[in-house]
């Protein structure tokens, strides 16, 4: 689940519509659906970056040791 931080609560349908919520400001954990539409379409939210220890770490040694 991404992780979205929110400039301005908004309100959104879940469920198939069948129930609304509000995101309220700050760091939110939300589903894939929600974060599309708050940063893309309403433009409230913006992805949070990973930190670099969150980021994968490339293996580009040969696996021998130097005595």
């Amino acid at each position: 689940m991404p992780i979205i931080t929110v400039k301005q609560d908004f309100k959104i349908a879940i469920e198939n519509g069948n129930k609304i919520i509000v995101v309220e400001k700050g760091d939110q954990d939300v589903s894939d659906r929600v974060a599309e539409v708050a940063v893309n379409h309403l433009k409230v939210a913006t992805f949070k970056t990973k930190g670099k220890q969150n980021e994968s770490v490339s293996n580009t040694g040969t696996g021998k040791t130097t005595p």
